[in-house]
């Protein structure tokens, strides 16, 4: 799925601005679904463009004007097909990973600061995640905290399998001549 039919499902439950889109990506779908301003603004601008989304300036004494985004009923049709469409596999991209993938040329200490890395970014996401889920769930739909639980879930298991699997990491080098 796209940044533009994402952002057209976040402005289905009401007006935005940008930086209201930046938080729910942020605040809702991060962990498996982000995306900066630099790909929200173009966005928006092709989604109104395209007759999808309308722009309305909220003027503001002692700050800069407000820019608040509807949906249009073209809009709420496109969204409704796009997620009416065939599920893609998940595109994995993960800087973890590809470390620990070329791991096996760095020293012992490498490795194991490597492993030690990985396991605290992946304590820390997990705090974060439970400590912005206590707070946001009561807003959330079933299928909303279903997607929070499996992220929580994910970094569980995640944890549990780098613990698990870290101490055979951790290896001199094999070097060749």
């Amino acid at each position: 799925m796209d940044v533009k039919t994402i952002i057209l499902g976040f402005l289905s439950y009401g007006e935005m601005s940008g930086y209201d889109i930046k938080q729910a990506f942020s605040n809702s779908i991060g962990f498996f679904y982000d995306a900066s301003f630099g790909a929200i603004y173009p966005a928006l601008r092709k989604l109104e463009e395209e007759g999808l989304v309308t722009k309305q300036e909220v003027i503001q004494s002692g700050k800069p004007n407000k820019i608040l985004y509807k949906i249009t009923k073209a809009g709420e049709q496109s969204f409704q097909q796009e997620i009416q469409t065939p599920i893609l596999p998940p595109v994995l991209r993960s800087d973890m990973l590809v470390k620990i993938f070329f791991g096996k040329g760095r020293t012992i200490e490498e490795q194991r600061e490597l492993v030690n890395n990985c396991l605290s970014t992946q304590r820390q996401m997990l705090a974060q995640s439970k400590v912005t889920y206590q707070k946001l769930k009561n807003g959330f739909d079933e299928y909303q905290q279903f997607c929070w639980e499996y992220t929580i879930h994910h970094l569980e298991t995640t944890i549990t399998f780098l613990e698990l699997k870290a101490p055979s990491l951790i290896k001199e080098p094999a070097y060749s001549l």
